[in-house]
């Protein structure tokens, strides 16, 4: 009889146990699932680019978010639906224009001018000017984990302009020398092709730069949420 009864408590047990294995995998998913759709939004984006402004696709990026949030707040109730009073409003028409119109916009032509791998490594810098900004804004102090941590991004944003036959080279050969010497060659190189092209080159034609703009304008966007 005490076998008996064991027996469906070990079922039950080893199905809370599988609830709480699917639960937690959805967790992990949902955690995740922001930088998936992130990452592949750039790769959706380039396409677009070509047949429409940088405006208008940024604006139908927004405009359907926005209203299905409005709608899923209205739908379950929550309370202060739209701000009470101007000051409210002014704030939230601040962010709109630094988080929405200048980072869509500067993303959107930045992705015109580079490409999408790219375009989405540099807008991922911005965790980088969020720890400066709140450091200086804020007062929140860095470790020193966290400070080797801002080099780290920097270093690994230089390494963004070592030649791509530099990298071909073999990781057997390559040393932390010669990367950083093809850091200055493609450094060189970009300055070498401005100069030669003075007469048309415009910083404005560079994509690195609206998708460096673009990740400055999120970073502000996330400070001022604070």
């Amino acid at each position: 009889q005490q076998q008996q009864q064991q027996q469906p408590m070990t079922a039950a047990a080893a199905a809370s146990g599988g609830g709480g294995l699917v639960q937690q995998l959805l967790g992990v998913a949902l955690l995740v699932s922001p930088f998936f759709f992130w990452g592949t939004s750039m790769v959706a984006m380039k396409p677009v680019t070509a047949h429409t402004t940088p405006l208008l696709l940024g604006a139908m990026r927004l405009l359907p978010a926005g209203l299905a949030l409005l709608g899923w707040a209205a739908a379950t109730g929550r309370p202060q639906l739209l701000p009470k009073s101007a000051v409210a409003w002014a704030w939230i028409a601040a962010f709109a224009l630094v988080d929405g119109a200048a980072f869509q916009g500067f993303l959107a032509e930045g992705l015109q001018r580079t490409n999408a791998g790219l375009g989405s490594v540099i807008i991922d810098s911005q965790p980088l000017s969020v720890a400066v900004l709140a450091a200086l804004l804020f007062g929140e102090a860095l470790s020193g984990l966290g400070i080797a941590g801002l080099f780290i991004g920097v270093a690994g944003l230089l390494l963004l302009e070592v030649p791509q036959e530099v990298l071909l080279q073999g990781s057997s050969s390559v040393s932390l020398g010669g990367l950083v010497a093809g850091v200055e060659a493609g450094v060189e190189r970009g300055l070498a092709a401005a100069a030669g092209n003075a007469g048309s080159w415009s910083l404005l034609d560079s994509g690195e730069f609206y998708m460096l703009l673009a990740a400055q304008s999120m970073a502000v966007g996330t400070v001022m949420v604070r």
